[in-house]
């Protein structure tokens, strides 16, 4: 008897990428909307960051808050904003770096700054998620602090 054998075709892993004009004018598009959302990122970075000194420096401006936090809420204004404006600045960093590798990489035809471009926006995607997860996570227990404070002044009133 004949022995038969079948064998199953395994298609190989495409080595190159074929990157069409379209797919460029996508990427191109991408670069500079990349770079004009990295620079805003700056813009409130810095404003952040200013406003962090402001808090820490004029009390005036906390005044209102000092009733219901007590007299350490400067240290915590400090804190929070000068924290989101390191974030911002993070964020705008990556986004600023993908689009550059990106786009040097697609105007000079070169496969290893596009790969640098896509990794950078890989983290940036990442970067993001993290800090998404963390503010929600931060805004739920905001939100019970706030509803416990909010029924203990209730309760007190009476």
């Amino acid at each position: 008897m004949e022995e038969i054998t079948i064998e199953k075709e395994v298609p190989q892993e495409q080595e190159e990428l074929i990157i069409n004009q379209e797919i460029k004018n996508h990427l191109l598009a991408y670069c500079k909307w990349g770079m004009f959302f990295g620079i805003l990122a700056y813009v409130g970075a810095a404003f952040m960051f200013i406003l962090s000194f402001l808090y820490l420096l004029l009390d005036t401006l906390t005044s209102a808050l000092e009733l219901y936090w007590g007299s350490y809420v400067n240290i915590i204004s400090f804190i929070v904003f000068f924290a989101c404006s390191i974030l911002y600045f993070i964020g705008g960093r990556l986004i600023i770096q993908s689009s550059n590798y990106t786009k040097f990489g697609i105007t000079q035809n070169n496969q290893t700054e596009v790969e640098k471009g896509t990794k950078k926006l890989a983290s940036l995607m990442k970067f993001m998620g993290i800090a998404t997860i963390v503010g929600i996570c931060l805004y739920i227990i905001f939100i019970i602090i706030m509803v416990i404070v909010g029924i203990s002044t209730a309760i007190q009133s009476f």
